[in-house]
């Protein structure tokens, strides 16, 4: 009697220490609303070092921090910058999903004709990114750079 007791007092004990090192399934950041909720720290701090990096900013662009504490308040919302990033990401996702993989899908497949030189292509296809309009300025140009009339080619004969 004594020994089927602390067999399963042995038991218990052990399920209460195993539960005590389990990792929860319980999401660790709140007010995500784009990325996966259950997002790793690595992969979390890969998305943001990718959107820094990108727009040439630092956190506190689209992060608020606490004075008093001096941390940043990630969950809060009270920057525009925050809602314009949402909006960006839903934007990028959408070119990415409903344009670009129907044309790498029909490529792989062989319903369209492959390009002599492919070692870019893979990319190009895929990866509509932050970094393709921004290039490392969080304002970017939206309309090309002026040209000198030097710089500029001939007009054609026939269009004179």
């Amino acid at each position: 009697m004594k020994k089927s007791i602390l067999v399963i007092a042995a038991c218990l004990f052990s399920v209460i220490v195993f539960q005590a090192f389990t990792k929860s399934n319980k999401p660790q950041y709140n007010n995500l609303q784009i990325l996966p909720k259950d997002i790793s720290h690595d992969d979390l701090d890969s998305v943001m070092h990718h959107f820094t990096a990108s727009l040439g900013v630092k956190c506190n662009y689209c992060h608020v921090g606490d004075p008093v504490t001096r941390k940043m308040e990630f969950a809060k919302d009270d920057k525009p910058e925050k809602l314009i990033a949402r909006k960006m990401m839903l934007m990028t996702i959408d070119i990415n999903k409903n344009h670009f993989q129907q044309i790498a899908e029909q490529m792989d497949s062989g319903k369209m004709a492959m390009p002599t030189d492919t070692s870019s292509v893979s990319y190009m296809l895929k990866y509509v990114t932050c970094y393709t309009c921004h290039h490392g300025d969080a304002h970017p140009e939206n309309h090309p750079p002026k040209k000198n009339d030097e710089n500029r080619p001939p007009i054609p004969p026939s269009a004179k």
